[in-house]
């Protein structure tokens, strides 16, 4: 599984044309259809304000991938920003 925020999605979505990339785009869509990428409902909400067209409706018509960490997820979070390179301070 991978998680994926913003901008990964951008660069992709900017730079990696469905025309020019089909392997990339189909082992992209397999990976978002079979529950392999996700994201958060920030994510999403980022994405809301893109200039990238086609980010936004992928972004709508795959708003299932995009959703609120648990309680568990969220600890987790929290324990890797404790860490320097992570840390607001740095």
């Amino acid at each position: 599984m991978y998680v994926f925020d913003n901008s990964p999605l951008s660069v992709l979505f900017k730079n990696y044309y469905r025309s020019r990339f089909p392997t990339l785009w189909k082992h992209f869509d397999q990976l978002v259809g079979s529950g392999g990428i996700v994201s958060t409902r920030e994510v999403i909400r980022e994405i809301e304000g893109s200039s990238i067209v086609e980010l936004r409706d992928w972004a709508k018509n795959n708003s299932a991938i995009f959703t609120i960490p648990n309680a568990t997820e969220g600890a987790l979070v929290a324990k890797i920003y404790r860490y320097h390179p992570f840390s607001a301070e740095y």
